[in-house]
């Protein structure tokens, strides 16, 4: 069996036509409890845990089948509430029914909200997202690059799950990737490499370039000049167009 890791991705082949693909994600010290960090409720905590590994799945032309989260809380009632959080995110997906399965912590008092998750699903691999990317294509950032409290006081500057959704059944888009902790950045640096291309920078740009993209607030896409205004219809987000392949 092929095993490699693509990305944030592990890529399996499952069989002669399809590929499995796994994603998985952590947050800690973001909720309601004594020594949390950032005040949350679990429930918004647990929604942008699980849409960072739906992303990740999606942006890949992966169809999201399970969600596994290993919550490091008791079940009442933190746990619970965090329940609430990942059936609600699986709830706005409207092209697929995903299976949530996952376990608490019974046997030691917590005082910090924390949980790792895990996300499979399948995809065709003639419609694998990756090296698709052309020379004169553009890459546009949608969403802005937002961590912590700036997540939870900018609901409508951040990509949901419903917005990752409508751009994985693009067929204009030939290049997804959600930004995550290492910054916008270091993810355009990472597409440039592996599709052997320069980049080259528009004059102005006014996103952050470096700071933490948080639960996959903002992602790259990379496309056709020509598709740019349907694109910029899909979700109705921040949009800029950082620049082109060369």
């Amino acid at each position: 069996m092929n095993i490699r890791q693509v990305r944030d991705l592990t890529v399996i082949d499952f069989d002669e036509n399809r590929y499995l693909g796994i994603a998985c994600d952590s947050c800690g010290g973001i909720g309601l409890k004594e020594h949390d960090v950032v005040k949350a409720s679990p429930q918004l905590t647990a929604y942008q845990t699980g849409k960072v590994v739906l992303a990740e799945l999606m942006s890949m032309g992966f169809t999201p089948m399970i969600l596994a989260d290993g919550l490091a809380v008791e079940m009442n009632d933190t746990g619970k509430q965090l329940i609430e959080g990942f059936n609600d995110v699986l709830s706005k997906l409207k092209t697929t029914k995903v299976h949530l399965t996952g376990s608490t912590e019974e046997n030691i008092r917590t005082v910090q909200t924390s949980m790792g998750v895990t996300g499979i699903g399948i995809c065709d691999k003639n419609k694998l997202k990756y090296k698709k990317t052309s020379k004169g294509d553009i890459c546009v950032l949608l969403g802005l690059p937002l961590v912590g409290n700036d997540v939870v006081n900018n609901p409508d500057k951040i990509l949901d799950i419903d917005d990752f959704e409508q751009l994985y059944l693009c067929d204009h888009i030939k290049e997804m990737l959600p930004v995550g902790s290492r910054g916008t950045a270091a993810e355009l640096d990472d597409l440039c490499m592996y599709n052997g291309f320069r980049f080259s920078f528009n004059d102005t740009i006014s996103a952050d370039l470096k700071t933490s993209g948080g639960p996959s607030c903002s992602c790259l896409v990379t496309l056709d000049e020509k598709y740019t205004e349907e694109i910029k219809r899909l979700t109705g987000k921040p949009f800029e167009i950082l620049g082109q392949f060369c």
